[in-house]
């Protein structure tokens, strides 16, 4: 059986598909900044001695990070206006949706990264009566930050793939214009090696953006 690929009819689209990517980076984007946000919180909760404290945070980060994407997109869409009477758009639940688990995947970087601060400048800013909080913000997370970064760069990553997803709920991301002319032309070879093309330029970008970070906060704390 031949075919005979007509990539002409995909790049003809590429400008309508294109307009999708403000929507997918705003997506990532969001959802990157509330999982940061969360992360940051649930992360130092999930340091604490206090069991009451550490045990519901345990359980945030296990129950988001073993359930898939999907699952978390199409339940936040139609269980959160059923249980809280909330009405939320699919751009909406889709952030929301992503930024929770982001959260959870962030939480144990973070975790991680405080943990391997040495220790031995935590006791010193304590001695000199530097509070806990002080010596978090100070101390402990712009050294955790920089051990931290290549971890956070796989995930920003792995989170712009995943924006991919709110298609489903009829976001008009890249994915969703793919389909919607895939549907139209009957060309989803051609569609969709472009759009993978357009996600591998997207993914790349991000990736040096983080490594060129990570590379200036490594010279910045030489000194």
């Amino acid at each position: 059986m031949s075919y005979s690929f007509r990539f002409d009819v995909a790049f003809s689209y590429l400008g309508y598909i294109l307009k999708g990517i403000p929507v997918t980076l705003g997506v990532t984007a969001l959802s990157i900044f509330m999982g940061l946000a969360i992360g940051l919180i649930v992360g130092i909760l999930r340091l604490s001695k206090r069991r009451f404290i550490s045990i519901p945070m345990i359980a945030y980060i296990e129950f988001f990070r073993n359930i898939p994407a999907l699952v978390k997109l199409i339940w936040v869409y139609y269980m959160v206006p059923i249980l809280m009477g909330i009405d939320l758009s699919a751009f909406t639940s889709a952030t929301l949706a992503l930024g929770i688990a982001a959260g959870a995947f962030f939480a144990e970087i973070y975790r991680a990264g405080i943990e391997d601060v040495d220790r031995g400048h935590i006791e010193a800013a304590q001695s000199l009566g530097m509070s806990n909080a002080y010596t978090m913000i100070h101390i402990v997370l712009p050294q955790a930050i920089r051990k931290m970064l290549p971890a956070f760069a796989n995930n920003f990553i792995s989170f712009l793939k995943f924006s991919s997803l709110v298609s489903v709920l009829g976001v008009a991301d890249l994915t969703y214009r793919a389909q919607v002319v895939s549907a139209t032309t009957f060309r989803p070879l051609e569609l969709f090696t472009m759009l993978a093309v357009i996600y591998f330029v997207l993914c790349f970008i991000l990736s040096q953006m983080v490594g060129l970070l990570e590379k200036r906060m490594a010279v910045g704390g030489r000194y």
